[in-house]
């Protein structure tokens, strides 16, 4: 497992190991928004009082030990680091996928888990940033391996087991399934009694840690966390697509193997012995919980399939020891070439697209973070669409009142007049929502625009934008991430 593990911390840094090094792997919006807002907590700014911020603040919390380095590093540094922090997040989590599976089912599902979370496409994506999935996924493994560890259940284990899932309810409220997946899924004969303990050190754990900052804003924090994400119109993939990309041909072997299990886990929740029943039913109802919610949410991209990683491996491990205990039969060189297919189905369709987008780089981001380095006054007013371009250039949000998300709060202000929209687009364009925007574009010297930019504009306010600001960089027509300068 730890070799595994260490393969796959590899995988994740060799885009870093690129000619433009960790920020030159593209940023995306999620991770900019995340890191910058841990950063501005450890500065005084907190979440929902000073500035916008849809999630509980656990992962805030779990990433401030790199966001902690801005304090004493340029920011664009301090982020490369983390970025190689994210990547042991995500070594971690196979090594926690793996152990499961072999302590639950034997050494070939645990080597199955392990290879089929590395090689896991949008695990690994995400596993290069501080996105909240990588932390979500390492609480909900370690939470399975305290609940699911063979020999009595001891009062601090439960105790242990009971924190990492508060933790992981405090980074993304997704966590919770993992909750009800846990109930349905007692070790052995263990009673309710013993189970509850778990649950009140969870949500124990969830006050202590959401709590303090809730408290200090807590209608802020309630439309932030909660009436947002409940009310907020339809982002994403299509309806009509997103089996499609929780199911994705790019990890194929894996998904198959993975269902395999999941039949098997159903089948065993009601015919094995006790001993046999809590993993298979942990991570099939992980799993089943996980994919209903990403087909009804109002949100969905496919990075979220991160999050499936964590039971999807385990159930491949599953599903590869069935195969496998049914080529017994057939003689012991069956076994073995059965092995040997499954160990390189898991692995080998997912390995292909991760090491292909560890090849990317965002040559537009890092010419834009070179000339904001030289040209731009270091407390200029700077805005950008994309939090991520100024983070490639040493830049965090600024002001006495900080926009960290953008795209929330053009979101916010559109529904605080109670209307509801039916897509993102429609929120956008919304009269409340453009109005705010141009007053904060004002108020600030420069301007990241960019196409993310483009699209938050609407046809009239993008007129009423280049009417007030001139381009600075690229020079002449030539496209790229754009810089303005308010006239």
């Amino acid at each position: 497992m730890i070799i595994v593990a260490l393969g796959a911390w590899v995988l994740r840094a060799l885009a870093f190991f690129q000619g433009s090094g960790p920020m030159g792997y593209p940023l995306d919006y999620d991770e900019g928004v995340y890191f910058s807002a841990a950063s501005l907590l450890l500065r005084g700014d907190l979440p929902y009082r000073d500035f916008i911020f849809v999630h509980p603040p656990g992962g805030l919390l779990l990433w401030a030990p790199g966001a902690a380095l801005t304090l004493g590093l340029d920011a664009a540094t301090a982020y490369g680091v983390t970025r190689y922090l994210a990547a042991t997040v995500g070594a971690l989590c196979v090594f926690l996928a793996g152990r499961v599976a072999w302590r639950a089912w034997g050494p070939l599902a645990g080597c199955v888990a392990a290879l089929a979370y590395a090689t896991y496409p949008e695990a690994t994506l995400v596993e290069r940033g501080t996105f909240l999935e990588p932390l979500l996924n390492v609480l909900c493994l370690g939470f399975a391996n305290l609940w699911l560890a063979p020999g009595p259940h001891s009062r601090a284990r439960r105790i242990g087991a009971g924190v990492l899932l508060g933790l992981a309810i405090s980074v993304k409220i997704p966590g919770g399934l993992w909750l009800v997946a846990a109930l349905c899924a007692r070790p052995g004969k263990e009673s309710w009694r013993h189970a509850l303990l778990p649950v009140l050190v969870a949500f124990a754990t969830f006050a202590v840690v959401v709590g303090p900052l809730a408290a200090l804003a807590p209608s802020e924090f309630f439309r932030d966390v909660i009436t947002f994400q409940a009310l907020r119109p339809y982002d994403g993939e299509p309806d009509r697509w997103r089996l499609h990309d929780i199911f994705h041909e790019r990890r194929l072997g894996e998904v198959l193997l993975a269902l395999v299990g999941l039949g098997t886990a159903c089948v065993r929740a009601f015919r094995a012995r006790p001993e046999h029943r809590p993993a298979a039913r942990l991570f099939a109802c992980a799993f089943i919980l996980s994919v209903v919610l990403f087909l009804t949410s109002r949100t969905y991209w496919n990075q979220y399939n991160a999050h499936l990683a964590a039971s999807e491996a385990v159930l491949a491990g599953l599903g590869a020891s069935v195969l496998q205990a049914f080529s017994v039969r057939w003689g012991r060189a069956a076994s073995r070439a059965v092995a040997v297919l499954v160990l390189a189905a898991a692995c080998l369709p997912g390995a292909w697209h991760v090491v292909q987008s560890g090849q990317r780089q965002d040559l537009d981001v890092m010419a834009l973070a070179k000339y904001l380095r030289a040209d731009v006054p270091p407390k200029a007013c700077l805005f950008s669409f994309e939090p991520g371009w100024a983070l490639a250039a040493g830049r965090l949000p600024m002001g006495a009142t900080p926009i960290v998300d953008g795209y929330a709060t053009m979101l916010q202000d559109a529904m605080s007049t109670g209307d509801r929209f039916d897509d993102t687009a429609e929120a956008l364009s919304a009269p409340e929502a453009q109005q705010a925007l141009r007053v904060m574009l004002d108020s600030c010297r420069f301007v990241i625009l960019g196409e993310r930019g483009t699209w938050q504009l609407t046809p009239e306010s993008l007129p009423w934008f280049k009417q007030r600001f001139v381009r600075r960089f690229p020079p002449g027509d030539t496209g790229g991430v754009d810089l303005w300068e308010h006239r």
